[in-house]
């Protein structure tokens, strides 16, 4: 098959979408299909590029304030004749919704697939209602299917009014093998002592991710937080955050993007995973501390209460995770159980079997 998947941003741009399209367009070349990633110009990138026997194609937007618009040429390609499959990935953004207008005039079937409607558009103003209730699901009545992260996501997009003939639920999926045999030396890279209780949290400072919150818990349980990620919006931001440690004392460490060897010792080492968004699509880190055994500990956000279900870890409101905390750090041995839980569920959410799935779903579109 000819299949296209078009991303917001792709490599070297890392973030939870990148890793989805970079694992299906690796698999899919494996199986010996031929893929194409569309995505925006990066800094430093060529216009196209091979990575992994897939082609990246990358289009230079222009700025408008804070909207980015691509070039026609990048419609054009996109409908052009000849792909077997096109497959969109995210909302509310450009790479997706430049293309709403025209999606009824694609030759190929169109897949599109969220990234996360579930509890975000909880308590937005009227546009953004107006968006998610009358323009969005306007536009996928021309799509051939719609396929959603959990359960949750699912159920929200048909109360949008899209057609639930057209939705499949498909998770996200995460790399087996680099889970295999965990490397070691985080805490001594990072002057973190041997014994304290240490909070881990991968994922960067954006707006949703209410790191604020995490340096709060860290203060309140006398613990050693580690965060790693990029700044990507001042709102409960990088320094908001570091304010935020010096006025409560606590002891958070702000290390950035870390090469992917260290990440994993860090989810090796640490005692608990912690997340405190507002909203996740999926929360693929939630995944990764499952496969590394480690227990997590998160608001109800994304897949959360699915995977806090099959003993992964627990699940508490913003103003309850100070005392869940505290009740995991001292029972090291219902630490332990959660980790050995979470590893086990976690073999169902390898990427081949998801990969798959998504692949049958692209060929029965294909024959329809």
């Amino acid at each position: 098959m000819r299949i296209l998947l078009t991303c917001h941003r792709f490599w070297p741009s890392v973030g939870g979408t990148e890793e989805v399209v970079e694992q299906l367009a690796r698999h899919y070349v494996a199986l010996g299909h031929d893929v194409t990633v569309f995505s925006s110009d990066e800094p430093g990138a060529p216009e196209r590029e091979e990575r992994d026997g897939y082609l990246i194609r990358r289009f230079p937007l222009q700025r408008r304030g804070k909207f980015r618009f691509p070039p026609k040429s990048y419609r054009e390609a996109v409908l052009a004749p000849g792909w077997d499959v096109v497959h969109l990935h995210g909302q509310r953004v450009w790479s997706t919704d430049y293309l709403y207008r025209h999606l009824k005039r694609s030759p190929a079937p169109v897949v599109f697939t969220a990234h996360g409607f579930f509890q975000r558009s909880q308590g937005t103003p009227l546009l953004s209602d107006l968006y998610y209730r009358v323009v969005m699901p306007r536009a996928l009545r021309h799509v051939a299917a719609v396929t959603a992260l959990t359960g949750p996501e699912r159920d929200e997009l048909v109360s949008f009014g899209v057609d639930p003939r057209k939705l499949h639920v498909i998770p996200n999926g995460f790399v087996e093998a680099e889970f295999a045999a965990l490397p070691r030396g985080f805490r001594a890279r990072h002057g973190i002592a041997p014994g304290a209780p240490l909070l881990l949290y991968v994922g960067g400072f954006y707006r949703n991710k209410r790191c604020d919150r995490l340096v709060e818990l860290a203060a309140d349980t006398g613990t050693t937080l580690a965060l790693v990620g990029k700044e990507a919006h001042p709102e409960h931001g990088l320094a908001e955050c570091k304010a935020l440690a010096a006025r409560t004392g606590a002891d958070a460490r702000f290390l950035g993007v870390l090469p992917r060897q260290d990440v994993l010792a860090g989810y090796a080492e640490a005692d608990l995973f912690v997340l405190a968004s507002d909203f996740e699509g999926f929360g693929l880190v939630l995944l990764e501390a499952m496969a590394a055994g480690l227990p997590f500990l998160s608001t109800p956000c994304g897949a959360a209460p699915d995977l806090a279900a099959l003993g992964a870890g627990a699940v508490a409101a913003p103003g309850a995770l100070a005392l869940r905390a505290k009740e995991l750090l001292d029972d090291p041995e219902r630490r332990k159980a959660m980790g050995r839980k979470g590893r086990a569920a976690a073999a169902s959410y390898a990427w081949p079997p998801i990969a798959k799935r998504y692949l049958d779903l692209y060929e029965a579109v294909a024959r329809r």
